[in-house]
């Protein structure tokens, strides 16, 4: 472990006069007592997850609680086809359970594959954390080196830096880093680690951003320990590294895919393998997640331009009006449906008076979000066993001009249209909304398959 005041690498260096160090330690902060660990969660054992969280992820406490109300056991196969971050997945390890996860977004899908991997040395992780140090003093004695980053270009072109996302200094030391771990004489699976580490803290130490839960930019850091915070996560993830050894853990896959598509499901698993779904997947807000994971897209060089940023978004379910696109279809597949119907001719009535562009399109989030959801459900039933469990956490909207949208029945209804039945839909908790100034309430939907011998006596 590292001497109060610095790095082991740095202390070791330092004692044993090495003059590049000592020259340019006055451009450095040292770690102080007053930079605590990023603690970990207090429910339950939070190993893991606190190694990046998403703001609008579930915790995983309820992951725990779904686990334990299904049975699921070791040798069942569990899918999160909206995984995030890993919530599901992580929590099925812990148990022994195997799973497979599927996410759209590259940055989600890059964090849970990461926090699935529990075969690092985490002595070794530390060890390479400690050699960034010199390299990145080198880096920040060179001048405008950043400015050839594809992470700086794409945030000075984008208006992210003039809008102080990130102020300059703190954003120089995270380039810094980035380019330090690329540089490292090891695995993609260790520096994909140290990556995950230097994202964390970029989103919660050295930027400017907050969630509330949309990102906004706070009051503007001038400058942040950048390099203390990240090597204090990476001793985090070190210890749970050998926390997480001590137990005979499961194994899961993540892949990145559209999961309204059976062939995403195809490259994951086998017909009738999965028996339970736990997920929590998007629904109709506007909660826009590429813009809540925007700086982590940046410096992972999945958005460099808007065409990149639209490419993304064209694999995720329709769930906003900045996600809406020309060629769109998923809406006929839910035309029939009176209630969704219903919803969307009550939203043409109301936005017809509406000036912000946007507004013209709540019908067709609504239409298209459902259909997508609908498309989900078919694509994913041939890889459900029979009388498989699913829980879809999900919830009941009005902030498309106060029209009320009860997402779980909705999906309830359509689930059962190509093959589920419902057994519960059932109230998980209440949260007030700042957008409508009300309640809304977040249901879990408990859905079966039906098997191949309950189907077929409802067509006798």
């Amino acid at each position: 472990m590292p001497a109060k005041g610095f790095t082991s690498r740095r202390f070791l260096m330092y004692i044993q006069g090495d003059k590049e160090l000592k020259s340019s330690v006055v451009l450095m902060e040292t770690i102080t007592a007053s930079n605590a660990r990023p603690s970990l969660q207090k429910n339950l054992n939070g190993e893991v997850h606190e190694w990046y969280r998403i703001i609008l992820g579930f915790p995983d406490h309820l992951v725990t609680e779904l686990l334990t109300t299904f049975g699921a056991s070791r040798g069942d196969l569990v899918l999160d086809p909206f995984c995030g971050a890993g919530t599901t997945l992580v929590e099925c390890m812990k148990y022994g359970i195997d799973a497979v996860g599927v996410d759209a977004n590259p940055s989600s899908c890059f964090s849970a594959k990461v926090k699935t991997n529990w075969s690092l040395n985490p002595d070794r992780l530390l060890e390479l954390a400690y050699e960034i140090e010199p390299h990145l003093i080198r880096y920040l004695l060179t001048k405008n080196t950043h400015l050839s980053d594809p992470t700086y270009r794409y945030l000075a072109s984008s208006g992210m830096l003039e809008r102080k996302w990130i102020s300059p200094k703190p954003l120089r030391k995270a380039l810094g880093v980035k380019h330090a771990i690329s540089n490292l004489k090891t695995t993609s699976a260790y520096r994909n680690a140290l990556m995950l580490a230097l994202l964390a803290e970029i989103i919660d130490g050295a930027s400017n951003v907050k969630f509330g839960p949309e990102l906004y930019c706070s009051r503007v850091k001038h400058d942040a320990e950048v390099l203390e915070g990240f090597l204090s996560r990476v001793e985090a993830m070190a210890d749970d590294l050998r926390a997480v050894s001590e137990v005979d853990y499961g194994r899961a896959i993540v892949k990145r895919g559209d999961s309204r598509d059976e062939a995403t499901f195809k490259r994951l698993c086998e017909p009738n393998s999965i028996r339970y779904v736990i997920c929590s997947p998007p629904y109709p807000t506007e909660h826009d997640y590429t813009r809540n994971s925007r700086l982590e897209l940046a410096f992972l060089e999945h958005v460099c331009d808007i065409e990149s940023l639209r490419t993304i978004k064209k694999t995720m379910v329709r769930s906003h009006t900045k996600g809406i696109y020309t060629g769109d279809a998923d809406a006929a597949l839910v035309s029939e449906n009176l209630l969704i119907a219903q919803i969307a001719s009550s939203l043409r009535r109301k936005v017809r008076t509406k000036s912000h562009g946007f507004a013209r399109f709540y019908p067709k989030v609504i239409t298209e979000y459902f259909g997508g959801m609908k498309r989900h459900f078919k694509a994913l039933s041939t890889f459900l066993a029979d009388d498989a469990q699913c829980a879809y956490v999900v919830g009941d909207q009005s902030s498309y001009a106060s029209v009320h949208i009860p997402t779980a029945t909705i999906l309830s209804q359509l689930a059962s249209d190509v093959g589920f039945e419902t057994m519960e839909i059932r109230h998980w908790r209440s949260r007030w909304s700042t957008t409508t100034s009300r309640m809304v309430h977040e249901n879990i939907l408990f859905l079966r398959k039906r098997s191949s011998r309950r189907r077929r006596s409802r067509h006798d």
